[in-house]
């Protein structure tokens, strides 16, 4: 049973006044329940302390807990109010807009109405399905709608099948989210801090949204933030764009958030090229990579010199095998591609066997014999033997 609701619009009335815009451009394209529900809410935003509640609507309209819902919902989407969850659900506040000002794009969000929710956290009820004729849902909005499979226990719709609408938050919004939730009034100044300007009404849909409604942590909007300005990006579309897309993936920690930076940064472009690599790296490829950029503080060259040669000798991409050269020549104080040619220079000349002046002095002519000279191949082979890859 859903918790009550307490609609609060101004002073008593005895009558129900109707937008004319509402006539003229939503209630010819709405099913007759859309209209019933709308205007109940007209009808108890009346009485200030008149309480409602999902099940009073549908009891008192004749009309299924289901059938609420999917009115309130497409309500919802045609912006003639905005209803509001907490981040498990419930429904938590509904606001009213002044239709009279919907064609105004920059409406002062304080003009709509406020349905404050007194409601504690509750489970969602079961609800029944909506009408059905000739085993298929009929109304207007009826292909909008996923009828679950009938089973003892049915599974609620992912939240991820539609994409999210952002409510329209009104300051009592606003505040009642600083006191329910301290970590989101410390946002909000990390915010302003970083910003270094406060937030205006409009400015403070974006965190609200992507706290309340994506159900980011305070941390990772704080890192979201962090990102975005370092870029160079500070516009709320561009910081809530970013966020839908870490939402779509998943992405709800800061670690999991910087894994995904590190990524889309193509950071490590140099060895998916020269590896041939067409995919994300996985995690123990990517401790490989932080180790020659962060810890061995590598360039581009010379990370690209180690894969190729990697390749030359195994023929494959060998993270393990670039790993040991790579630190070979750290170890070496390798810094540069001229060093890697010193470095190879000593190396081949500390391995050539004999000399010219051990042949001198070898009077046996049965042991005398002329240098040897070694291919490449040879070479290479000597270098992984002195790896110990071989």
């Amino acid at each position: 049973m859903d918790s009550k609701i307490t609609l609060s619009y101004g002073s008593k009335s005895a009558s129900t006044v109707v937008s004319n815009n509402f006539i003229d451009k939503y209630m010819t394209d709405a099913r007759g329940s859309d209209v019933k529900v709308y205007i109940y809410l007209l009808r108890c935003v009346q009485n200030p302390s008149f309480p409602v509640s999902i099940e009073s609507i549908a009891e008192a309209l004749g009309e299924t807990e289901k059938e609420i819902r999917i009115a309130l919902k497409y309500w919802d989407e045609q912006h003639v109010l905005s209803v509001s969850t907490t981040r498990n659900g419930r429904i938590k506040d509904i606001t009213l807009h002044d239709l009279d000002e919907n064609d105004d794009e920059d409406q002062d969000y304080e003009s709509s109405v406020s349905i404050i929710s007194d409601a504690g956290r509750r489970r969602k009820p079961v609800e029944p399905a909506p009408a059905m004729l000739d085993g298929k849902p009929y109304g207007r909005r009826a292909t909008d709608i996923t009828i679950p499979v009938p089973a003892p226990e049915p599974e609620p719709e992912p939240e991820t099948v539609t994409p999210i609408v952002k409510p329209n938050y009104s300051s009592q919004m606003i505040q009642s989210f600083k006191t329910e939730y301290p970590e989101f009034d410390d946002l909000i100044d990390y915010i302003e801090n970083l910003l270094g300007t406060t937030l205006s009404q409009r400015s403070l849909q974006t965190p609200a949204f992507i706290f309340e409604e994506l159900g980011f942590p305070a941390e990772l909007i704080k890192f979201l933030y962090d990102y975005c300005v370092g870029k160079g990006k500070r516009t709320n579309s561009y910081i809530e764009k970013v966020a839908r897309e870490w939402h779509s993936k998943g992405i709800l920690t800061v670690d999991a958030a910087r894994f995904e930076i590190e990524e889309f940064n193509g950071r490590y472009n140099v060895v998916k090229t020269s590896f041939g690599i067409n995919r994300n790296f996985g995690e123990a490829e990517l401790m490989y990579l932080r180790r020659w950029y962060d810890e061995y503080g590598f360039t581009d060259e010379v990370v690209q010199d180690a894969c190729n040669r990697t390749l030359l000798a195994t023929s494959r991409p060998s993270f393990e095998y670039a790993d040991k050269i790579l630190s070979e020549w750290h170890k070496q104080g390798v810094r540069t591609l001229d060093d890697i040619q010193n470095v190879s220079s000593e190396f081949r000349a500390a391995n050539r066997t004999g000399s010219p002046q051990r042949a001198v002095r070898n009077t046996n002519p049965a042991l005398q014999y002329s240098q040897r000279t070694y291919t490449e191949a040879e070479i290479s082979a000597i270098e992984k033997k002195k790896l110990g890859i071989l």
